[in-house]
C-alpha cells in the first residue's frame, strides 16, 4: 500500500532528534523521500543510520539554518539529490538563554533570533523558486508556546517564535494561488 507522501520530497530542518525527528519518522513511513539538516552532524548520522531502514530515500546534511551559504548548500544537495522539494518543515529552534530579561545578553538573545527566526526565513527563502517552478509545495513553519502566551525568562524564544508565526501569515498571502500552502 502506498503511503499518502509517496513520492514526494521533504526537507526537514533541525531534523536529528526531537519533534524534527518524529516528523522524519513519520514522512518517511508515508512514503516520502527526506533531507534532514541538523547542526550536529554526529545526531545526525546516527539518525540517518536509525531511519535507513523505515526509508531507504533518506540524506542527511550537516547545516547551520542561520547560516546562508549553509542553508544554499542544503537545497543545493536536496535539488541534486532528488530533483524536486515538495515540503519544507522548518523544525530547527533553540531556547536561547533563559532568565529575567533584563540579565540576558544580547548575543545571545540575537543568536536565538537567528536561528528560530532568520533559519526559518532562510530555508523558505531557499525553497520557494523551486516550488514555485513546481507550482506547488507546502511549507510548515513550527511556532510552539512562546508564539501563543508571555513565557517568562524565555524572552528571545518567544519573541522569535512570534516572529514565525507573523512571517508564516504574510508568506501565505504572498503566495495566494501559487499553490503553495
Amino acid at each position: 500500500m502506498l503511503g499518502v507522501l509517496e513520492g514526494r520530497v521533504s526537507v526537514i530542518t533541525g531534523g536529528s532528534r526531537g519533534i524534527g525527528k518524529a516528523i522524519a519518522r513519520a514522512f518517511l513511513s508515508e512514503g516520502s523521500a527526506c533531507v534532514l539538516a541538523a547542526r550536529d552532524a554526529g545526531a545526525l548520522d546516527v539518525t540517518v543510520r536509525e531511519m535507513s531502514e523505515i526509508g531507504p530515500r533518506l540524506l542527511g546534511v550537516s547545516a547551520d539554518v542561520a547560516l546562508e551559504a549553509d542553508v544554499g548548500r542544503l537545497v543545493e544537495r536536496a535539488l541534486s539529490e532528488f530533483g524536486r522539494i515538495d515540503a519544507l518543515v522548518n523544525c530547527a529552534g533553540v531556547y536561547g538563554p533563559i532568565g529575567p530579561s533584563a540579565e540576558v545578553g544580547p548575543g545571545a538573545w540575537w543568536d536565538t533570533l537567528r536561528t528560530n527566526l532568520l533559519g526559518t526565513f532562510l530555508a523558505t527563502r531557499f525553497v520557494l523558486p523551486q516550488m514555485l517552478r513546481q507550482g506547488r509545495g507546502k511549507i510548515i513553519n513550527l511556532a510552539g508556546g512562546g508564539a501563543s502566551t508571555p513565557l517568562p525568562r524565555f524572552s528571545a524564544y518567544a519573541a522569535s517564535k512570534a516572529a514565525v508565526v507573523r512571517l508564516t501569515e504574510t508568506l501565505a498571502e504572498e503566495l495566494k494561488g501559487s499553490g503553495i500552502d
